[in-house]
């Protein structure tokens, strides 16, 4: 980037690999150059890999700095454009995506989510200051349109790109098999992935059963049913006992941040089937799995288990049609995701709060943005 600065302003940071470093610092407040954008930031989204890097679970300072900008989940207006800008004017609505290529075969070719070599940088997470700040200028390479009428729920593109992509990589993996239409649907977790994952398979007419741990009624399983799916509670039944009482289970994704369930998903996954493993397993750090079972299971019956991380561009061009589908769809349901605001980049202090029944926490970067839904 070409970047001019032009003065400073606020931003919530860490120091990267140090616990608890959480602080509101100063960085320059720079000026879009040829092909950038300046994108007032409006809100920002808060999930766990942020409240990883607080902890000090990984993370890294962009060169030469001692500190790291956080945030990866950004909805802002652009505020000014640099020369040869044509597809973007001020005061449009944008988000922007956050891992940038390294050089490597797969980003070369337009798929910095599929690095090969593991080298890249990515927003508020390794290498790059993220969106914690009042502005931004980001290469319009990287900046995605959202229509002003998704302005109450257009923070939620970037979770919501990753499972586009889970679900983009599961109809590639499938084009083995012509007769794929996927009908029977397990989500694990019912995190803002979960449900937005949810939301998502439901939106394409799968049947759906979405489990986390407590039981309901509470929000959780409150939007899960009101979108057609349904809850169950891991501390009641088993996965193994959902799945018994549902047709063959053709796409599993799973989001629970622990271990477990992705091997119990293996045995119960359907013939020519595919579970997505979306979330980082923090613990138990080593369990007993009946291995030859798992094995002959995903032998016999054509099983695929892939990975997926992050997401591309086209996924968060697709994300945001599908959250207008979604309000189609139900009306006013993508926004109670939204169950917490912070006021401000000052209120920085409560990021690490979890009060009971909390889905998704935005911070308000600008406090008079906040739109009802």
């Amino acid at each position: 980037m070409t970047t001019t600065a032009i003065g400073v302003q606020p931003a919530i940071a860490i120091h990267p690999g140090q616990a608890n470093s959480l602080h509101l610092t100063e960085i320059p407040r720079d000026e879009p150059g040829p092909g950038e954008v300046l994108v007032r930031v409006r809100q920002v989204g808060i999930c766990g890999t942020d409240r990883e890097l607080i902890h000090g679970s990984f993370g890294a300072a962009p060169a030469g700095a001692t500190s790291l900008v956080l945030g990866h989940e950004m909805l802002g207006n652009v505020e000014a454009v640099g020369p040869e800008v044509l597809d973007f004017t001020p005061g449009q609505l944008v988000t922007a995506t956050v891992r940038r290529p390294d050089g490597c075969p797969a980003c070369v070719a337009g798929q910095p989510d599929m690095c090969q070599w593991l080298d890249y940088a990515e927003r508020g997470i390794v290498g790059l200051h993220g969106f914690m700040s009042e502005s931004v200028v980001e290469d319009v390479r990287w900046v995605v349109s959202v229509p002003h009428e998704l302005a109450h729920i257009g923070v939620l593109v970037e979770p919501l790109s990753v499972v586009e992509k889970a679900l983009r990589q599961a109809n590639l993996i499938q084009r083995r098999l012509a007769s794929w239409q996927p009908r029977t649907a397990l989500v694990l977790g019912a995190g803002p992935i979960g449900l937005l994952g949810t939301l998502l398979l439901r939106s394409r007419g799968m049947e759906v059963v979405t489990m986390a741990r407590r039981p309901g009624p509470h929000l959780t399983s409150e939007i899960v049913e009101a979108a057609g799916g349904r809850y169950a509670a891991m501390q009641e039944t088993s996965i193994r006992e959902v799945a018994a009482g549902l047709p063959s289970i053709d796409l599993i994704f799973e989001a629970t941040g622990s271990a477990e369930p992705g091997f119990s998903a293996m045995e119960i996954l359907g013939n020519n089937g595919v579970l997505v493993l979306l979330s980082g397993a923090s613990s138990p750090a080593e369990l007993t799995v009946p291995a030859v079972a798992i094995n002959g299971s995903l032998l016999r019956g054509n099983k695929v288990v892939a990975g997926s991380v992050n997401s591309g561009r086209e996924d968060f061009e697709v994300g945001v049609e599908d959250l207008s589908r979604f309000e189609t769809l139900w009306p006013g349901l993508t926004s109670r995701l939204i169950t917490r605001h912070l006021d401000g980049l000052a209120d920085y202090v409560r990021i690490l709060d979890r009060p009971e029944g909390d889905i998704k926490t935005v911070i308000d970067v600008d406090e008079g943005f906040r739109v009802a839904g």
